[in-house]
């Protein structure tokens, strides 16, 4: 019995044992190989780290996925750059205003499959998201900033803030492609908080 099918049968029987109807236990008569011992071996203390990675808050954080809120610009007048970031493990997806002279704002993504130029570039993708069609725009590629390095960034255009904030749904899912070939994939949760928290930043104007 191979190491995987046997640790799939312990398992399963341990399963059974914890429901209603038959039991199931272990023969006794198993005789495991070295091979299987080191799998088990390597199985528990695999267990072990994961056990204390879920004890460090910050991972747990990137691993659940988790908004910020903010003002994009230092300098910023209240009401203008207010920004919403969601992050995981996967990248990241940014939404935010600018100032009082373009009602618009820019959509960002940072990941690690996003093409990453040595100089900032217009470039042509389609981006998908959840319930809507698929749009073909120009947007801007660069490189992610020195903190998320091995990253790259797309900027989308968002022609309207209160009808990107009026399209937030709680959970959300983007794909891009470039040129066909699929370079970013995620979703966020949670997303009425976050258009709600926008929202109150933006009235502050």
């Amino acid at each position: 019995m191979a190491a995987q099918e046997f640790y799939g049968d312990v398992q399963r029987r341990i399963s059974a044992s914890t429901h209603d109807g038959p039991t199931y236990y272990l023969r006794g008569n198993y005789t495991l190989t070295p091979e299987q011992e080191r799998y088990l071996e390597e199985r528990r203390q695999n267990d072990e780290k994961l056990n204390e990675l879920r004890k460090d808050p910050v991972l747990m954080r990137y691993v659940n996925g988790h908004w910020q809120h903010y003002q994009a610009r230092a300098s910023a007048q209240p009401g203008e750059f207010c920004a919403a970031t969601y992050t995981n493990l996967h990248g990241s997806i940014t939404l935010n205003g600018v100032d009082k002279s373009w009602e618009g704002g820019l959509l960002t993504f940072i990941g690690k499959n996003i093409p990453k130029p040595n100089q900032f570039r217009e470039i042509t993708a389609t981006l998908t998201q959840s319930g809507d069609a698929p749009a073909t725009v120009r947007i801007f590629n660069a490189q992610a900033s020195p903190a998320m390095h091995g990253h790259g960034t797309l900027i989308f255009a968002v022609p309207s803030m209160k009808a990107a904030l009026a399209g937030m749904s709680e959970k959300q899912d983007f794909v891009i492609t470039i040129e066909g070939q699929e370079v970013f994939r995620m979703g966020w949760k949670e997303g009425k908080s976050a258009r709600d928290n926008l929202q109150k930043c933006m009235r502050q104007s």
